[in-house]
């Protein structure tokens, strides 16, 4: 069987190449199952993915890789790979119509069916290019490059015999920048999990070296393309903050091509890291933001290992990340006194609500001051995003007016006021109330009474001894 793969996309020689990086879509006929299972992935820096096409770009504007030289023949032996994902053997080749074009793989010319390059289910092979802008044919551009594929004859297996071999799935890792990588898988099981290694890529807004070391990808099956970048991560770092989180750095990790079922991003940090910082294991955090939304992730020590602390996170998807240590944000919001006017010696409540806007919960000591002088110190325990109330009594002997404060937030002003006699006369007149009698300074009282009865009674007793006495 034979089918043409057909890429409506010019290559100018010293320009870029672009055609998608899954075979099935473009093929000008009907498919078949060799059709459907070629795959092109990019494995160099001149070949990259953008919106699910496999561009090559050979031009100085390039800022990844070295352009094509002028007057110059300029081999490339590694641009893209081609991969097989078919359960039998299948012949490959590429077809174009430029003279000054050669496609290679394993050192030879792989553009006719003579000439064309056998792969055994799952294998995959590099592609590379000779680019030659010496003569005549330098001018013109690449309108159609075909992919061949067909179905390997049994004899034409039997043949190679050794030189086909199984490969498994292919996994490719690139770096075209200093704060990005490319991760590639070809031929991926389904449910099979791939472990792409970042080469300890440095987080950005990172402090003390954290890194990002692997990406751990278990796929729907088939190939599945990532692009992780440590820039750019600025409105994603400052979300976090605002919740409440010191973030330590942040990475953008997106799905080029092909579907993710779940991953885990482990990163690394130097041993003391966290006591440097004053962050308790169990506050690590690595919070993914997507939409805008932001979701707390679990967060794994998995150990120690070359003089790094590790630890790892699994997420349910792609988007950005950001490592982060919750932290306790106390403050007291308000406060404000029970009663504003006591006497000497007698005491008002004051009462005061202590919230915490950080992620982490935490304690503050509350100091209760009058005129600047500490009078009582609270503990006060706040869960993450919670708030809590502490009423203290404070009292004053002389009178005055006192500035009440709590944790530095003005309560307001206690009024001590001494007691007035006139005020207190009228407090306990009957008029108010009071069932205490009121002497008055002339009067008649009970004890003068008792004294005048007393008095009657010996005068009368004298009287009366007078009279019998004998004269």
């Amino acid at each position: 069987m034979r089918r043409s793969l057909a890429i409506g996309t010019a290559l100018a020689l010293a320009g870029a190449l672009a055609f998608p990086s899954g075979a099935a879509p473009l093929f000008s006929g009907p498919t078949d199952d060799i059709g459907e299972d070629v795959e092109l992935a990019p494995s160099s820096d001149y070949a990259d993915l953008e919106d699910g096409e496999l561009v090559v770009d050979l031009s100085a504007a390039n800022p990844e890789a070295e352009g094509v030289n002028d007057d110059a023949v300029t081999g490339i032996a590694d641009v893209f790979r081609v991969r097989y994902n078919g359960s039998q053997y299948a012949h490959v080749w590429l077809t174009h119509e430029s003279e000054a074009v050669t496609f290679y793989a394993g050192g030879e010319p792989i553009e006719s069916e003579a000439t064309n390059v056998t792969l055994a289910p799952n294998e995959s092979i590099a592609v590379g290019l000779r680019v030659d802008t010496t003569g005549e044919t330098a001018d013109g551009l690449l309108d159609e490059i075909t992919v061949h594929a067909r179905a390997a004859d049994p004899e034409d297996v039997a043949a190679q015999g050794d030189a086909l071999s199984f490969s498994g799935s292919t996994v490719q890792t690139r770096a075209p920048t200093e704060t990005s990588r490319r991760f590639t898988v070809l031929g991926a099981s389904a449910g099979e999990t791939t472990t792409f290694d970042a080469s300890r890529l440095a987080l950005a807004g990172a402090a003390g070296d954290l890194t990002l070391d692997e990406v751990a990808v278990t796929s729907a099956g088939g190939s599945v393309s990532l692009a992780v970048d440590a820039s750019g991560t600025e409105g994603a770092r400052s979300r976090v903050a605002e919740r409440g989180a010191e973030a330590l750095g942040a990475v953008r990790v997106t799905v080029e091509t092909g579907a993710v079922e779940r991953a885990t991003l482990r990163f690394s940090v130097p041993r003391g890291f966290f006591e440097a910082r004053g962050v308790a294991p169990a506050d690590l955090a690595v919070y993914r933001e997507d939409g805008g939304e932001l979701s707390r992730l679990d967060v794994e020590r998995t150990g120690e290992r070359d003089g790094r602390v590790r630890f790892a996170a699994e997420t349910p998807g792609f988007s950005t990340f950001v490592v982060a240590a919750d932290r306790a944000r106390v403050r007291v919001a308000d406060a404000r006194l029970g009663q504003t006017t006591v006497a000497p010696g007698e005491s008002a409540s004051v009462t005061a609500n202590v919230t915490n806007a950080g992620t982490a919960a935490g304690e503050q000591t509350v100091s209760v001051t009058v005129d600047g002088s500490v009078v009582a110190q609270r503990v006060v325990d706040v869960a993450a995003g919670d708030t809590a109330n502490v009423s203290v009594p404070v009292e004053r002997d002389d009178p005055g007016e006192y500035a009440v404060a709590v944790g530095g937030v003005d309560a307001g002003t206690l009024v001590v006021e001494a007691e007035n006699e006139t005020d207190a006369a009228t407090a306990q007149s009957p008029e108010n109330g009071s069932d205490e009698p009121v002497r008055e300074p002339a009067g008649f009282g009970l004890r003068e009474l008792l004294g005048l009865v007393a008095l009657l009674a010996l005068v009368a007793a004298s009287l009366l001894l007078a009279r019998r006495r004998p004269w």
